[in-house]
């Protein structure tokens, strides 16, 4: 079976050779190492490293941090900053991984935890500034259209008195449009130019205004106000009593994608039986090791067989660098047609599903989830920098993760210090399993 592109990129053949397209995902790159003199914040997005909580006294139980199969401590893969937009509450995306060779390629041995922090003061304050900020905005925006009418009138004025004959006009300087700087429309660029204050002011304002009317969803403040409906039960708060490992820690930035075939890097094609077709029989089979490299050949074929694998590989060769995708309510981009995930997202046809078949989630059953972000390849570079045998290294093609689409929170899960952590489905994908002899 293969896989319908996703229309995002779908385009026409000959224009995709010439034009940049901008798409709606966003990237992560990493940035910079983790270190003494380069440390996270709260706000950032990183792979490796320790999670920061979004409180330090309200980490999330250790059953959540354990491998299913092991039951040993995992790694952590990604944290990813991932407020919402019409939200005043801290969210938080981590992904995590068992790097144990006997989970590989077993469900359990990468887990996506959803945090939130809903501290009914601080939405409160977020609120409130927000508030002001709009109001400000409203006060430009108002002050803006107020001179822009001034001075429309005083055009308007100066064309009529022009307009006049001149034996109405020359006999008194005071009626002079240009006579004095008083009435000279374009003598005071600060008191009546309309473009003397920043007409780009205004602009946030409206997309701020905007975002209230776009959903049916609960306002700002109802979400905030504290009402004995919405206020979290305290629990209380716990201390993490198992360690992490760690891989090596980068700060990733985020960017939009931009599909700019000038910048287009692609991979060469590996070498395959088809490649090798002229090799004489006595030659193919003089060693073990050539028989070897055959069946792994064979593997490598059928990988590129996969118009999903291609067109992967064909996506990534924009943007080599990434290590993130981010597109909430988007679609994965899939690293094989050829597994249960990929028939979460397309039907046998190869159409993408109008609604995914993602497993709904238990502590809020009556929704769907939603897709919010995968890791990529090229972040196993990074992470394994300082690993000395390749063969201990992760498998995976791409990690999905997708959320409740509600972002529902049980009151129960929140702690005092009003942070709550809940597990949302992750999907792996692993590499083309090449056996060897």
């Amino acid at each position: 079976m293969s896989l319908s592109n996703d229309p995002d990129y779908a385009s026409n053949d000959e224009e995709s050779d010439f034009e940049e397209t901008d798409s709606s995902t966003f990237l992560g790159f990493v940035d910079v190492a983790i270190s003494e003199e380069e440390q996270p914040d709260l706000d950032d997005t990183f792979i490796g490293g320790q999670p920061i909580w979004l409180n330090p006294d309200s980490p999330p139980p250790s059953e959540l941090l354990m491998c299913k199969n092991c039951s040993s401590p995992m790694h952590l893969l990604l944290q990813c900053s991932a407020n919402l937009e019409n939200t005043f509450y801290d969210r938080v995306i981590y992904l995590f991984g068992c790097n144990k060779p006997g989970c590989r390629r077993k469900d359990g041995s990468v887990r996506a935890i959803r945090a939130l922090c809903k501290d009914p003061a601080l939405m409160k304050e977020r609120e409130d500034q927000l508030k002001d900020y709009l109001k400000k905005q409203e006060e430009k925006k108002k002050k803006i259209e107020e001179k822009q009418k001034q001075n429309a009138k005083l055009t308007q004025d100066l064309f009529t008195v022009a307009a006049k004959p001149t034996s109405e006009t020359s006999g008194s300087a005071s009626t002079n449009p240009f006579g004095s700087a008083s009435s000279n429309p374009f003598g005071s660029e600060s008191s009546s130019n309309p473009f003397a204050a920043n007409p780009f002011d205004s602009k946030p304002q409206k997309e701020e205004d905007a975002k209230p009317t776009k959903t049916t969803k609960p306002t700002y403040a109802d979400i905030a106000k504290p009402t004995d409906s919405q206020t979290p039960k305290k629990a209380a708060s716990r201390k993490l009593d198992i360690k992490l490992p760690a891989y090596p820690g980068y700060i990733v930035y985020i960017d939009q994608e931009v599909l700019d075939p000038k910048k287009q890097q692609l991979p060469p094609l590996p070498t395959t039986t088809a490649t090798n077709a002229d090799t004489s029989p006595e030659q193919s089979s003089s060693s073990k090791k050539s028989s070897n490299e055959s069946k792994e050949n064979d593997e490598l074929a059928k990988m590129l067989d996969d118009s999903t694998f291609q067109h992967f590989t064909d996506i990534i060769s924009y943007n080599t660098g990434q290590v993130l995708r981010y597109e909430l309510n988007g679609n994965p981009l899939l690293y094989s047609s050829k597994d249960k995930i990929s028939s979460l997202f397309y039907d046998s046809n190869g159409k993408l599903r109008p609604e995914p078949l993602l497993p709904t989630p238990g502590f809020n059953p009556g929704v769907q989830r939603r897709f919010e972000l995968q890791l990529m390849p090229k972040a196993i570079i990074d992470l394994e920098a300082n690993l000395e045998n390749i063969m201990d290294g992760m498998e995976w093609g791409t990690v999905i993760v997708a959320t409740d689409s509600d972002d529902i929170m049980p009151d129960h899960k929140f702690d005092e210090n009003f942070v709550g952590y809940v597990e949302e489905w992750c999907g792996v994908q692993w590499e083309e399993e090449v056996k060897r002899t």
